[in-house]
């Protein structure tokens, strides 16, 4: 971790050249932070599961918090194209002029892939990526998808990108690499080592032991793995239209060690081994969830491990036929299946997702969720109308019998603050660029500090992209500056925000002046990448610049 250490402003007029082009084949996003209208997309389907496609406003209830609540703009999108008549009265977020094409706008569709290795051998991963790959030859032109792939700790395959190409060679290239099965074999090994003691007295005390091990060693991947993916979440804030994360993996221990523990000890679990790892992941859990629901992202989640691999049924065989080794005590197999898909299908079910379980049919499941993500529901809710603060519960119903009906289960409405602060660190998880303010860094050699180096920045800002407010023979703009690096590894420094206010002589922003925002980052030797994002207060637009250096 970098820690920054801010310097004050200094202001120099000169003539440079400072725009920025965007990464090519990245995603369209807007650039404004403003959210006046809360979204809520619906999914509703028959007894069969197709969609339901006729219904109406007024067929729709919306409560928050428990009180029922107008619904300001509806739209149904199909195949995710919004028609007329519902482009008069669909979210202002939704309709944006980029998308629209005579009486009807394109939704742009975002696949966050998370494909978590942990459970997953080499069989099942290829059988799954292959129907990824169908879904990702699916694409639109305006659709984007990022992969990343978990096996200890996470590693991005590929950045958002709307090239299908670029993301098809990507997975091809997946399927050819060796698998950690982390957790797998860790499961494996210490049943291995619990079956070496007897169930005597002496020792149930030794597999006893293991089991407490196994939990806390498994949890503490677990809550690595949750924080990963909470952290992912952050680069799907900035995109425009369903925002669809898509997590593949063979699930992960809900209360850690619980099952193992049932294992080596019998019905007698230790009380200890539950408070200590339960409590955790089911709290970290459930704040990354009432995240996802704060930015409006859709859970779908995939088990593979419910698939069949090389004519083999996940549910039977051992590690070398891609099945959880636990699971093939009968006694267990139930609960245990249950313990790590339990996380699973609370990701989905709380944010109006879909959780693909116990079946083979891993490309209909997956066409299913394709079908979710273009057709659906927007309810709109004007915030000012609302007057909430904190994380209320949501619940949708709809006035017609036999239907179901998801739609995330939770909203908190986040301040403008919370919603620029996620924007700048997107910038720095992805290569998503804000190209409102032309900004650039220039940097000086970095300088011995005890164990740590202090690299100068200066960010450097045309001042006529700022708004400048006239003060008598002067005139002042004000500007927030968000400083944060990348190491070669991909770990991110904390965010530092600093908020400065420029000076300049009447007229002068109108010409060539430059404004300069020196800074310096404490760091240690290596490569890193310095991410800077600039917002104008006053119109909210915002600049990302970026630089690469190497500290030795």
């Amino acid at each position: 971790m970098q820690r920054l250490k801010m310097a004050s402003a200094a202001i120099l007029c000169a003539a440079t050249a400072l725009a920025q082009q965007p990464p090519p084949a990245v995603p369209y996003f807007s650039e404004s932070v403003e959210v006046r209208v809360l979204n809520l997309d619906v999914d509703v389907t028959d007894s069969n599961g197709n969609p339901v496609t006729d219904l109406k406003r007024e067929d729709f209830t919306l409560k928050i918090g428990g009180k029922p609540v107008p619904i300001d703009y509806f739209s149904a999108v199909s195949d995710g194209t919004i028609h007329a008549p519902d482009l008069s009265t669909a979210p202002p977020e939704q309709v944006l002029d980029i998308y629209k094409k005579g009486e009807e706008a394109y939704v742009p569709r975002n696949f966050l892939v998370f494909v978590d290795l942990g459970y997953i051998a080499p069989g099942l991963r290829n059988y799954s990526l292959n129907a990824v790959r169908d879904l990702a030859g699916r694409l639109g032109p305006n659709d984007a998808m990022r992969v990343v792939v978990f096996d200890r700790s996470p590693s991005v395959l590929v950045d958002w990108t709307t090239s299908k190409e670029v993301v098809l060679t990507a997975l091809t290239d997946l399927e050819r690499q060796k698998v950690g099965m982390s957790r797998l074999q860790m499961q494996t090994q210490t049943l291995e080592q619990i079956d070496q003691f007897p169930r005597t007295r002496r020792g149930v005390s030794s597999r006893m032991q293991l089991a407490q091990q196994y939990g806390s060693e498994v949890g503490a991947e677990i809550q690595t793995l949750i924080s990963s993916i909470q952290s992912e979440l952050v680069t799907l804030t900035p995109l425009n239209g369903k925002k669809a994360f898509l997590y593949l993996s063979g699930g992960f221990e809900y209360q850690p060690g619980w099952i193992m523990a049932q294992y080596a000890g019998g019905s007698i679990v230790s009380s200890g081994l539950v408070n200590l790892n339960v409590r955790d992941i089911s709290t970290r859990l459930a704040t990354m969830v009432q995240k996802a629901n704060a930015d409006g992202i859709t859970f779908y989640s995939v088990d593979a491990t419910g698939l069949e691999a090389a004519g083999t049924p996940a549910s039977q065989g051992s590690l070398t036929t891609n099945v959880l080794a636990i699971e093939q005590r009968p006694s267990l197999t139930f609960q245990a299946r249950q313990d790590r898909q339990a996380g699973m299908m609370q990701m989905a079910v709380d944010t109006g997702g879909l959780a693909l379980m116990n079946t083979n049919d891993f490309k209909g499941g997956l066409n299913r969720i394709y079908e979710q993500a273009s057709s659906y529901y927007t309810l709109g809710v004007t915030l000012s109308k609302l007057g909430i603060t904190g994380y209320q519960k949501v619940d949708v119903s709809v006035n017609r019998p036999g239907v179901t009906v998801r739609a995330r289960k939770g909203f908190e409405p986040l301040s403008e603050a919370q919603r620029v602060q996620n924007r700048a660190q997107a910038t720095m998880e992805t290569d998503l660029s804000y190209n409102g303010i032309p900004a650039k860094i220039e940097t000086a050699p970095a300088t011995p500090d005890k164990k740590y180096f202090m690299l100068p920045i200066t960010v450097l800002v045309p001042a006529k992209s700022l708004t400048f407010i006239p003060e008598g023979d002067k005139e002042s703009a004000r500007a927030e500056f968000y400083i944060g690096s990348v190491d070669e590894k991909g770990n991110t420094s904390d965010l530092a925000r600093q908020e400065m206010t420029f000076q300049l002589l009447a007229g002068q922003a109108k010409g060539d002046a430059v404004v300069r925002f020196p800074a310096q980052l404490q760091t240690k030797k290596g490569n890193y990448r310095i991410v800077v994002n600039v917002r104008d207060v006053a119109s909210g637009k915002i600049g990302t610049a970026r630089t690469n250096v190497h500290i030795e």
